[in-house]
């Protein structure tokens, strides 16, 4: 199978998408007339992704919250870049190609007869900044991934980034009451160290923690698509429409609080709620948590021989004020949607005027999974919005929207390119027209 993307898109404004590389801090200084004109250049971009095949089935912020200046042209950082998609995260390589003004580079993905992987690189890669975009959603993907490594410094590359959206089993992040079994979320780091991983970028891991399991010599880069979340929210719920000159006021403001689904979640309903009062001014927003209490056991078995038997149970309670208030759940994972829909029942059961939920990663991808059907026959939800940071081809039903953070990871990988900071690129700020 091949991933490339050869075909340029036009720009509104007749620019070439290889002309430019998008990052969101000039090199030295810049005016306020130039900053103000790249602005729009990053619009114009957003809203052609938007129209064209690779926004389909997605939506975006309106506006702009998090890439607040003008894009760089530099020929030298862009004969250097090399970004490749493996076909986990095809779509979402092509869309980041796209704002980045380049474009993939060629890899043939495949599999031999007897079922091996097999993976050939027709660009040259040597003395070159390597950024090798793969969700790894399965065995498969994680074998691509690690092969596409090897072949990169076999190929005597200068540099290779792994960008990861979604971080394969990291959810086995620890030893459990059960015996013998792998960290498999340690094991995967190590993996990536071995075939040659010079660092990471990936997407709210289930615990932050997780970067620990790589060594000093391989920094990660943590991104939290929360902040953006936050923003698609603030435009739905308090009317902002897409006139940057409209002189209508938007709606009152309106009760909203933030339910953790989960005690895990607290942090970051918090970070999400910090967020939406920064761009809202409504200092009235409030949080909630779902509190899923259980209780574990042994008991003795009536063979001697047998291990003791674990018995467990739990309780259910919601901690907070949700009340004729709207509300936005928060989770990081759904994949049979048991914690999510338990959590809409409780937030529902407790009168809540109308309930949304957020959930990074949408794990729904395997033909079997009836998730989103379950989702759908939610009547008290109005919608559940999750990342495209997992590629879903079935077509998902009309209470599921998918928040693109193509932009998040490509404005990454420029300031990673730059050698700037990635962590103050999340500092949420309200766009120009609205100051």
């Amino acid at each position: 199978r091949r991933t490339s993307e050869e075909d340029e898109y036009d720009d509104d404004d007749g620019t070439e998408s290889s002309e430019l590389l998008a990052t969101s801090k000039d090199v030295g200084s810049v005016d306020a007339s130039a900053s103000t004109e790249a602005e729009g250049v990053i619009l114009d971009r957003m809203n052609t992704v938007r129209r064209n095949g690779l926004g389909k089935d997605q939506v975006y912020t309106k506006k702009m919250y998090f890439y607040q200046s003008s894009q760089v042209k530099d020929a030298k950082k862009k004969f250097r870049l090399r970004l490749f998609a493996l076909p986990s995260s095809e779509k979402m390589g092509k869309e980041m190609a796209y704002l980045l003004g380049t474009s993939l580079n060629c890899i043939d993905v495949g599999s031999f007869t007897d079922g091996e992987t097999s993976v050939k690189i027709d660009d040259m890669v040597r003395g070159k900044e390597i950024y090798v975009v793969c969700t790894t959603t399965s065995s498969s993907s994680i074998m691509e991934l690690l092969l596409t490594v090897s072949a990169l410094r076999r190929g005597s590359a200068k540099r290779i980034c792994a960008v990861i959206p979604y971080y394969g089993y990291s959810r086995q992040d620890r030893r459990t009451m059960q015996r013998r079994e792998p960290i498999a979320a340690a094991d995967m780091a190590r993996l990536l160290e071995e075939m040659g991983v010079d660092s990471v970028i990936c997407v709210d891991l289930h615990n932050p923690l997780l970067k620990g399991f790589f060594s000093p010599t391989v920094p990660v880069d943590h991104l939290s698509p929360g902040p953006v979340a936050a923003a698609y929210f603030y435009e739905e719920l308090y009317g902002i429409g897409d006139d940057d000159d409209s002189k209508e006021e938007p709606k009152e403001a309106p009760k909203i609080t933030i339910v953790a689904a989960h005690e895990n979640q607290v942090f970051r309903a918090n970070g999400f709620r910090n967020a939406l009062q920064k761009l809202s001014g409504n200092e009235d927003i409030r949080v909630a948590l779902v509190s899923d209490t259980k209780s574990l056991w042994r008991t003795q078995s009536p063979n001697a021989s047998m291990p003791s038997v674990h018995d467990k149970s739990h309780s259910t309670t919601l901690v907070g004020d949700v009340q004729g208030r709207k509300c936005i759940i928060i989770d990081d994972i759904i994949n049979t949607g048991g914690t999510l829909t338990n959590a809409i029942k409780m937030v529902d059961k407790s009168g809540a005027s109308e309930i949304y939920a957020w959930a990074t990663h949408g794990v729904l991808h395997l033909p079997g999974n009836d998730a989103p059907e379950k989702i759908q026959e939610m009547d008290c939800l109005k919608y559940l919005l999750i990342s495209n940071s997992v590629a879903i081809e079935r077509e998902l039903p009309p209470k599921i929207r998918k928040l693109s953070i193509a932009p998040l990871l490509a404005e990454s990988v420029a300031k990673h390119l730059h050698s700037e900071s990635i962590r103050s690129m999340m500092s949420v700020q309200t766009p120009k027209s609205e100051k």
